[in-house]
């Protein structure tokens, strides 16, 4: 009896956490879209800041993590009005193979998988497209896909009132270890990335990036905190594991969209490139250090440096900065 007030309590409490923990994931959703679209027009920036693959995937995971939202309001009424008249809820709960419950862990699935993937691109942008960087967490990304799909197809073999945790918990150990490898070491290569131009940088007057290192290690805190609080209640067989895993989607959105409302703010630095042509390899690189909405600028001039730039290309990372570089020579431009 115990058992079955705690798990229905458990659910219920699950309804409240993800609903509020939604709601800051939308706040910060539109917010981002706004400020980047305003940002993309004030620096007349050509082109759709929707058409960004970053805002692309922001846009896709909103629409997962929402219809996570929508599949739990959806079981809260199934499990209290319509499943045997809503006399039974503990009973509907305990159904992992419900089908609205095997939807709700395909888009939470769905969410992991481009929060993942979104993470990578950052990291394949702020290494300056070096593809042996994103190797080991490629990997890990199409390890975590394919035991997504695992988990989601398993779920529909089973039959009702089936113990179903002995098989698929593999399946989940082996989502937990690859989404917590892949964030780990993109958070560190991205932290160890931004770390090494800062100290560049500053040797030539540049700006300082030591808020986008700030920026990274929380938004990496936040995820990796609530994958571990998760991965401890599933161990220890609590039925927190509920929240924490219903949560789960809507923490994700949250710490992937908290950097894009930062750089929107422009509380990261954010340094354009201009190059003179005096020379074919000498040119006067200036770096400005300035503010969404601010008129005021600081301009740090440098002396000629040898510079070989291959290509010069403007993406969108997500990062105030990108870089191309050449032997002990770099450049930097604005990405957003």
């Amino acid at each position: 009896m115990v058992a079955e007030i705690l798990l229905v309590s458990v659910n219920l409490a699950t309804v409240c956490i993800e609903s509020f923990l939604y709601g800051m994931f939308f706040i910060l959703f539109v917010t981002s879209l706004y400020l980047l679209a305003v940002r993309q027009k004030t620096t007349n920036a050509g082109g759709s800041v929707f058409l960004t693959p970053l805002v692309f995937g922001s846009i896709l995971i909103f629409v997962t993590i929402t219809s996570h939202w929508i599949c739990t309001f959806l079981r809260l009424f199934q499990a209290f009005v319509t499943f045997n008249g809503g006399t039974t809820p503990f009973e509907f709960y305990d159904d992992p193979t419900q089908t609205s419950g095997v939807v709700k862990t395909g888009v939470l699935m769905a969410s992991l998988i481009i929060g993942d993937a979104m993470i990578i691109y950052r990291l394949w942008i702020v290494w300056g497209y070096n593809r042996l960087v994103i190797i080991f967490p490629i990997c890990t990304l199409m390890g975590l896909t394919a035991c997504g799909v695992g988990v989601t197809y398993q779920l529909t073999q089973f039959k009702p009132g089936e113990n179903v945790f002995p098989v698929i918990s593999v399946w989940i150990m082996s989502d937990y270890a690859f989404t917590l490898c892949t964030n780990v070491y993109s958070t560190i290569m991205i932290a160890y990335r931004v770390w090494s131009i800062n100290a560049s940088s500053k040797k030539f007057g540049g700006p300082n990036f030591n808020s986008v290192l700030g920026i990274v290690v929380e938004s990496s805190v936040i995820y990796t905190s609530w994958t571990i609080f998760f991965f401890a209640c599933y161990l220890s067989e609590s039925n927190l594991q509920f929240i924490a895993i219903d949560a789960w989607s809507a923490i994700s959105g949250i710490a992937f969209m908290s950097i894009n409302v930062r750089v929107g703010l422009g509380w990261a630095q954010k340094a354009p490139q201009e190059l003179s042509t005096h020379h074919p390899s000498v040119g006067m690189i200036t770096f400005r250090a300035d503010r969404s909405g601010s008129e005021n600028r600081n301009s740090f001039v440098m002396q000629p440096l040898a510079v070989n730039i291959t290509r010069i290309v403007d993406k969108d990372s997500g990062y105030p900065f990108e870089e191309h570089s050449s032997g002990d020579s770099f450049t930097k431009g604005s990405v957003v």
